[in-house]
């Protein structure tokens, strides 16, 4: 994989040709996603004021005069590594303890009120604008795919920590990828038993 394609990770590419997350939750995906610990750390989608701006307005999560400062930038990219830290967990591991805190508190910043649209489907969303907005908008999606079950389909890859949708039968996944992590991991563990 060349440098432009590794770049498009996260966004237009899912490793192993995976399919996106249904819906609205391919979103939330993409915000997990917006930055992969295997890259190099300037490639963070919200790595910066300026880059969160510009990532948030791109995702229609921001209004165009909606300002983001390094702390809102700071407070996303802990959000977005505790809702990584969830997904992690659909591995069969317990909830981190300090991920929660961080949701909790993103919840408590960022208030969602019920909507009606004119069919009668109801949606939650933001009761407020900007950053704590667009968390809202984030956290409002990660309740809907706990109602539908599809949340425990979002896992994080047990080796780089990257969100994918788990489509097989079983909900077995383990890996982003089985040609990327899935090798290094196996790899890794001949390699103990050979040397051992």
């Amino acid at each position: 994989m060349d440098e432009r394609d590794k770049r498009r990770v996260g966004e237009q590419v899912e490793p192993g040709g995976r399919p996106k997350a249904p819906g609205r939750l391919e979103l939330l995906q993409r915000f997990v996603n917006s930055y992969n610990h295997d890259l190099p750390r300037d490639w963070d989608r919200i790595g910066t004021a300026e880059k969160a701006r510009a990532w948030l307005r791109k995702k229609g999560l921001i209004a165009p005069g909606d300002r983001v400062s390094a702390a809102d930038a700071t407070r996303l990219r802990e959000l977005r590594e505790a809702i990584r830290a969830l997904a992690v967990a659909n591995q069969g591991e317990p909830p981190d303890a300090g991920a929660l805190e961080v949701i909790r508190a993103a919840a408590a910043a960022a208030p969602l009120g019920v909507e009606v649209d004119d069919d009668g489907r109801t949606s939650l969303e933001p009761a407020i604008r900007g950053v704590d907005g667009a968390a809202a908008t984030l956290l409002g999606i990660l309740h809907e795919a706990q109602l539908t079950g599809h949340w425990l389909r979002m896992k994080g890859c047990r080796q780089c920590g990257y969100a994918f949708f788990d489509r097989s039968k079983n909900r077995s996944a383990a890996w982003c990828a089985m040609s990327i992590c899935g090798n290094r991991t196996k790899n890794r563990a001949y390699y103990r038993r050979r040397t051992a």
